[in-house]
């Protein structure tokens, strides 16, 4: 109570500071053109103003806390939502220690503050109205530890890249009981789990049960071959085999949070899953995204970037949408090209296929793109150890900090040392309902 009110009070004090740094920010961003002055946009829109204040004042605080390790009081500026992720404030505590041991913090910028009208967080697939958003750029440098060690990603070495225009979403709530908005974190942009992934350079060996299952169509279609059969889910089944997880507690999660746990200790749901779609087929926009969200969760979905737009596949708007909707995208290549044998004997390929797909979802979404999926499943499925070594190579130099197999190998131990070998559970439209759960740990 005491943390609240001194909050309360700097949001008072701060009022003027804040609102005259966000009219000189809106000056630099307009060039010199004529600004509104503060006393009539005050007076005209006094809600929209005081809002704006304070979600710059809470910005100032939870990133003013985030720099100096002050993470107490980033806890009290959360959202209860985003708190009850956490067992406990010393488990967040904890994960923040770990995650930034090799970096240091030097600052911050933020950009315009803007409304949704909608947000949905994807940790939980909860839908919130009217919330705040402002982009934030963190200035963050790596240590001498990382800078004097060999073969070290190029996200760790500069992590400023990633971490630029990275929303922090607030809400305001009067759950309190005096009737005023109190403002809350629901995501913290550069100081938020979902913030990009930035790898230990020597992981502790660590793995987690997380089975990754693996779709392509979900489509009532008629199918005219074995192979396309096995490939399409019917909306039918694909509804059944969500109402079972639903049923028995299965939580999806992001692959960040499988990798905040690999890496960092994050905590997970009860029965952690991932669902992941594979080729940006539009069937499963139209039809396994609406069932997604009846049952609240989460999808990955591996573009294949040089497909987009073609006929069976989603566009770019509707590659866009998934974002909106919660959902995560992960490039597949650009021309679904199985990397086994080309990366010894066409290397410059290879590295066009990786390099080209993740540089276009980047442009098209303003997202970062960390994780991959091999087409084929190759050359982890009838590849050799030194194909295996090769890709892993190129993606770790390419920014990807994680790839999933198409079974081959299966399973559902994933495994810190491996993170370019994630194993996966490949869903076959041939199989029964029993024969799905028999599939799940």
């Amino acid at each position: 109570m005491l943390l609240a009110s001194l909050f309360s009070l700097l949001l008072v004090a701060s009022g003027v500071l804040a609102w005259g740094l966000y009219l000189l920010v809106r000056d630099n961003a307009g060039h010199g053109q004529a600004q509104p002055n503060p006393a009539t946009f005050i007076a005209e829109h006094p809600q929209e103003a005081a809002n704006e204040q304070q979600v710059l004042v809470l910005a100032q605080h939870y990133l003013g806390a985030f720099l100096h390790h002050d993470y107490a009081a980033m806890w009290s500026l959360l959202a209860p939502a985003r708190r009850a992720l956490w067992p406990n404030e010393q488990a967040f505590e904890h994960f923040w220690q770990a995650r930034l041991a090799h970096y240091t913090l030097e600052g911050y910028r933020l950009g315009l503050p803007s409304r949704l009208s909608r947000w949905i967080d994807p940790e939980t697939m909860t839908s919130y109205r009217d919330v705040l958003s402002v982009a934030v750029s963190l200035q963050i440098v790596p240590d001498a530890t990382l800078s004097k060690q060999a073969n070290v990603p190029p996200e760790d070495l500069h992590p400023e890249s990633l971490y630029r225009n990275l929303p922090l979403i607030v809400q305001a709530s009067s759950s309190q009981g005096d009737g005023q908005p109190h403002w809350y974190v629901l995501a913290g942009g550069p100081a938020d789990p979902e913030a990009p992934i930035l790898p230990p350079p020597q992981p502790v060996a660590r793995s987690v049960a997380v089975p990754i299952l693996m779709y392509h169509h979900v489509s009532p279609a008629p199918t005219h071959n074995l192979l396309d059969f096995s490939l399409t889910v019917t909306p039918r089944n694909f509804a059944a085999q969500l109402d079972y997880l639903k049923a028995h507690g299965y939580h999806t999660i992001t692959f960040n949070q499988l990798f905040n746990a690999l890496y960092f200790e994050a905590p997970l749901p009860p029965h952690p899953i991932i669902l992941t779609f594979d080729d940006g087929y539009e069937d499963v926009y139209r039809y396994a995204v609406p069932l997604l969200q009846a049952h609240g969760f989460s999808g990955m979905f591996y573009i294949i970037t040089g497909a987009v737009g073609d006929p069976g596949y989603m566009s770019w708007s509707q590659v866009r949408d998934l974002l909106a909707q919660g959902m995560q995208v992960g490039s597949h290549t650009v021309h679904h090209i199985s990397l086994g044998w080309i990366i010894i004997g066409n290397p410059q390929l290879t590295q066009q296929e990786l390099q080209t797909s993740q540089a276009s979802l980047q442009q098209h979404l303003g997202v970062p793109i960390q994780q991959f999926c091999y087409p084929s499943g190759e050359p982890f499925r009838h590849g050799t150890p030194l194909e295996q070594e090769r890709i892993t190579a190129l993606l770790a130099a390419d920014g990807y900090v994680g790839a999933t197999t198409d079974p081959g190998p299966t399973g559902w131990l994933q495994q810190s040392t491996r993170p370019f070998a994630l194993l996966r559970i490949r869903v076959d439209g041939r199989e029964s309902l029993g024969e799905f759960i028999a599939s799940l740990p």
